[in-house]
Order: C-alpha cells, then structure tokens, then sequence
C-alpha cells in the first residue's frame, strides 16, 4: 500500500536527520524527572504538562523543520510528478511524527505513573499529535526559513496552549473550552488523573478539529507543492 511506504520513508527521513535522537534524550530526561516526584497529585500534574509538550511542542515545531529541509533539496517539486497524492503525503506526517510522539508518551507514562490507562492514553496522545502536526505544517507552507517559521508558529502555540496551562493554577475561562489545546490538555489530564472526563466527547471536538484542519491543510500543499523539470521520483530515499 502506497500510504505505508510514504510512512516508512517518511520516518527513515526523520532518523536520518536526527529527530528520533531528540525524542529519545527527551524521554529519558523526563522520566528522570518524574520519578523524583513521590506525590501523585504532584505527578500527574507534572505528567500532564510533560505530555502536553511532547506531543504538542515536538511535533509542532519538528514538523516545520521537516518541511523546509524537504523544500530545501527540492523533494517537493519531485513529489509533484509522482504518483503521491496530497492527501498521502500529508497522512505519511502526521502517521509519521504521531507515532513516534505516541510510543515516547507511553515509555514515560509505563514507566512513571502506572495506574494510567495507557490504551486510552494511546488514542488521546495520537490524535492530539496529528492535530498539531497539521497545524505546524499548515504554518510552515507561508515560511521561508527556520527563523521565519519561528515567527509565525510562536504565537498559535501560545493561543492554543496557555490557557490549559492556566487552568492547572486555577485560571479558566469558559469560552476557551472549545480551543482545540484546551480539549487535549483535558484529555490528558484526565486520563493520567483518572478522572471522570467526558472523554468521548472531548475526543470528538478533537477529531473534528483535526477533520477540518486536514482538509485545509491538503488545499495548502496543493497550492505549494508545484512540479520541477527534473524527473526524479520525490520518496524513493
């Protein structure tokens, strides 16, 4: 099947380049750090912020580096004249990233807090990483450079991310409930909490969310990625 081959290549490009390195380093440096925290409240709300970041931080910015390397040596305009379609080379990011998110949230959570349900745990933290992937490589396709990228992806993660963050201090305000940052900063909460959360519904705004920004971000790549006058096939790496 074409979708998993781009999946493959997709995560032998990442390697390649080192992401998969920094997600390794990151995991064990925060399983360092929460298994210096005895109290469980004080836990999960560490584990929470923790990942949070992991799926949210990582994946949003990563994904911006992926694409202007790719724009860099050109592979967009071979992906052009591929057989890929837009919709593939999108599904192969977002699988891509979502998975390797995934597996260092479960590494962290298996390991630290074990009275986490780590299949619904599995579920929340993909979903929340594709959205966030998606929204990083929708950000990307107006950049020019790293530093430009930067500019632009800084603010959306501050809007998406803080007020989640603010409810851990006791700070809420109602009308950011349907932020889509907010939705997965509940869902993890709740999950490592094991609080009674409307976790199908919550999953359901999320997946909407998602849906939508998938949708916008194939129209994106449609318009970006244009076809060069070499004939090179852009994933056979």
């Amino acid at each position: 099947m074409r979708v998993l081959r781009v999946i493959k290549n997709d995560m032998r490009y990442q390697i390649r380049y080192g992401f998969y390195s920094i997600y390794l380093l990151l995991t064990i440096f925060y399983i360092l750090i929460l298994c210096q925290i005895n109290d469980p409240v004080i836990k999960s709300i560490a584990g929470t912020l923790i990942i949070l970041s992991d799926p949210a931080v990582l994946g949003y910015f990563f994904i911006g580096g992926i694409w202007l390397l790719e724009k860099e040596e050109e592979l967009h305009s071979y992906a052009a004249i591929s057989p890929l379609k837009n919709a593939e080379y999108v599904l192969g990011k977002i699988v891509s990233l979502g998975i390797v998110s995934t597996c260092s949230s479960l590494v962290i959570t298996g390991l630290t807090m074990p009275w986490v349900n780590l299949f619904t745990l599995t579920g929340i933290v993909f979903l929340s990483s594709c959205f966030f992937t998606l929204i990083g490589l929708l950000l990307a396709t107006f950049a020019k450079t790293v530093n430009s990228y930067l500019m632009i992806s800084v603010p959306p993660a501050l809007i998406l991310l803080t007020p989640g963050v603010l409810s851990v201090l006791g700070i809420d305000f109602p009308f950011t409930t349907i932020i889509p940052g907010t939705l997965v900063f509940q869902l993890i909460r709740g999950t490592l909490r094991k609080d009674s959360e409307p976790v199908l519904l919550l999953s359901l705004g999320l997946l909407l969310w998602t849906a939508l920004l998938f949708l916008w971000t194939i129209r994106r790549i449609a318009h970006k990625i244009k076809p060069s006058r070499r004939n090179r096939h852009a994933f056979d790496l």
